[in-house]
């Protein structure tokens, strides 16, 4: 290995801005250059090619992946990522959830190169989780000791795992500055009770509980709205948003409902909601919502299951409720509603939680030290 700052290589099998997607982002941006020289390739384009050439002015490559099962193909790009590898003198490569490391980590190990697989997924009895599980690797970063506990059932070869917690980036301007430019954004009134969710349309992330929560609330407290922030991506459920909108129709509350599609000022929404709601369905293996929510210093009520209950602490800096339990969530909504000095005391604990516990500058640190750690075995 050459002095100075290793040379990573990042593997992202998507370029749409989704949660894994993000985290990346934050590591191409805020490493160590002394430490970490990084590049990426992806694997299928998208809008994060050009940001990440042009606004964060990271050595960026596109090798489109077909589908696994169309086999010479697959074998093809695994060449000439390899051969990538060798070209830029990589010396580690980190391959982001099973779809990246089962091509990353193939092309690390063909060009001699030693890889991580960061997994910010729960893996199942999928076929593509089966055949990453096969695909050697020197370390398995896990976002959270729940998703490595899955992937420690679905890891034949015994790799070491390593849990990382994703952070997240700290709010330097004021609190009452973000919200009143958020609350302006949204469109909230005076005098309104704000709540929202974020996240991108899908079944299992719950939008269709919030509005039934919703729908208790706002009958109860007419000055309530709801704001569902966020669109589909990687072209799933496309047709989710149009149910979800027929819902609020039946719900009676469509009039008190926003469906503000995909928002590029999401720190500004959540510090102008009064409450920030994460309702999955399916346990999180991290849930990236509830610590952004929590750093905009916005009370958090969020679904008690999976990497939710390494970050919330209940009735301390934030409400958990059974996922899916729709009365649940509305008596929390409305005991948060009718309880200003609650909601703000939960808030500051939640933004102190974040400062100590899911900084991402120290999510950053831990994985430069984990990759040293690698590099050196």
């Amino acid at each position: 290995m050459r002095s100075g700052a290793l040379r990573v290589l990042y593997v992202s099998p998507f370029a749409e801005l989704g949660g894994a997607e993000r985290t990346v982002l934050d590591l191409l941006a805020l490493h160590d250059r002394a430490a970490v020289e990084p590049s990426i390739c992806f694997l299928r384009d998208g809008p994060l090619v050009a940001r990440c050439r042009d606004e964060l002015g990271i050595q960026t490559s596109l090798l489109v992946a077909p589908r696994l099962r169309r086999a010479l193909k697959a074998r093809r790009v695994v060449s000439a990522l390899a051969n990538l590898v060798v070209a830029q003198q990589v010396d580690l490569v980190n391959s982001s959830m099973a779809w990246g490391h089962v091509y990353g980590g193939r092309a690390a190990r063909r060009a001699g190169r030693p890889s991580v697989w960061f997994q910010q997924v729960i893996p199942a009895l999928r076929p593509l989780d089966l055949w990453a599980a096969l695909v050697k690797t020197n370390t398995i970063i896990a976002n959270s000791h729940f998703t490595a506990a899955a992937q420690r059932r679905l890891n034949p070869l015994r790799r070491p795992i390593a849990v990382i917690h994703l952070g997240t980036r700290l709010p330097t301007e004021p609190r009452a500055l973000r919200r009143q430019r958020g609350r302006a954004a949204l469109g909230v009134g005076e005098g309104e009770f704000a709540v929202g969710i974020v996240g991108r349309l899908q079944r299992w992330k719950g939008q269709d509980v919030v509005l039934r929560a919703a729908a208790s609330l706002i009958r109860a407290r007419p000055r309530s709205r709801l704001f569902v922030i966020g669109g589909s991506l990687f072209g799933l459920e496309k047709d989710f948003e149009a149910e979800l909108r027929r819902l609020a129709q039946q719900l009676g509350i469509a009039g008190q409902t926003v469906f503000t599609g995909h928002r590029d000022d999401v720190a500004d929404c959540l510090a102008g909601l009064d409450v920030a709601v994460h309702a999955s369905v399916h346990p999180e293996p991290f849930g990236l919502v509830l610590i952004e929510a929590m750093a905009a210093g916005t009370a958090l009520v969020a679904a008690d299951g999976g990497g939710a209950r390494e970050i919330v602490r209940h009735g301390s800096d934030g409400l958990l409720v059974p996922p899916g339990d729709h009365e649940a969530l509305a008596v929390a909504l409305l005991d948060l509603c009718d309880d200003p000095p609650r909601r703000a005391v939960l808030a500051a604990a939640g933004e102190r939680t974040v400062r100590e516990r899911f900084d991402v500058t120290r999510m950053t640190r831990s994985v430069e030290a984990l990759y040293r750690a690698v590099v050196r075995r």
